[in-house]
């Protein structure tokens, strides 16, 4: 059996188990609340906690098939060269032409670096994460971004870095109170140690949207997933190759790089 005909075979499975999941957790529902009615409230707690069961082994199941996505993309290459000392650093115009260098447009992510008077500014961009999904009663849509700015210091050859991210949530439609709208935004900056902020959708086909750094693509499933490290990792691979260190380098600081 060849792996694509193993990826469709998933995807069959993956659709029909939905379904089942579905009508056996509405089947669990109802039964639940005839037993409740009927005074036979262990039964009825039983059954409601059955499909609660059902529910979360199923939605794992998907977080873990969407994780796969993370997995499969393109990981920048940092470029071989001797590991330089901390008391003799790569100049810094070895470094940025490193950390630029590693630009490619598979990747997830984007640095771009500019001259200061005392060195360098970096920045590390996420290039785009939006999940977008239309049912029956609801359209909503998450979007992520990341990015993190670093400052080199050319006299130490010293490096400081912050982090901002934001998510933006979306949604409206119809549920049995009525019409609903709601939306969230959130920002914060600072430093972040092993962040990942990732959604998973699964409707009909067609009406999951994923928008990232490979363009835009509908189908009945999608994920979106940012995960931090993934950029950080070989920036601060390529600035400790070159002798490069934070003021302050010690294991609690270097949490941070991940």
């Amino acid at each position: 059996m060849t792996y694509e005909r193993q990826r469709t075979g998933e995807q069959r499975f993956a659709v029909l188990s939905r379904k089942v999941v579905l009508i056996v957790c509405y089947a669990l529902a109802a039964a639940a609340v005839v037993a409740l009615m009927t005074d036979r409230t262990a039964l009825g707690i039983g059954l409601l906690v059955g499909a609660a069961v059902l529910i979360l082994v199923r939605g794992l199941w998907t977080a873990r098939r969407g994780m796969r996505v993370a997995r499969q993309r393109e990981t920048a290459q940092v470029p071989a060269a001797p590991v330089a000392a901390a008391g003799a650093p790569v100049p810094l115009d070895g470094v940025v032409a490193d950390l630029v260098g590693m630009n490619s447009d598979g990747l997830p992510y984007r640095i771009d670096a500019a001259r200061t008077a005392d060195g360098a500014q970096v920045e590390v961009r996420w290039k785009s994460e939006e999940l977008r999904w239309t049912t029956l009663f609801v359209k909503g849509s998450v979007a992520y971004a990341w990015r993190m700015e670093l400052t080199l210091d050319q006299a130490r050859a010293h490096y400081r870095f912050v982090e901002y991210s934001g998510t933006t949530s979306i949604s409206a439609g119809w549920s049995p109170g009525g019409m609903f709208a709601r939306g969230d935004w959130s920002w914060k900056r600072g430093k972040t140690a092993y962040q990942t902020k990732a959604s998973f959708r699964e409707g009909a086909d067609g009406q999951i949207v994923v928008a990232d750094a490979g363009g835009s693509r509908a189908s009945w499933e999608g994920a979106t997933i940012i995960r931090p490290v993934d950029a950080k990792k070989p920036v601060f691979a390529v600035l400790r190759q070159n002798g490069w260190r934070p003021r302050w380098d010690w294991w609690g600081a270097r949490l941070f790089e991940k």
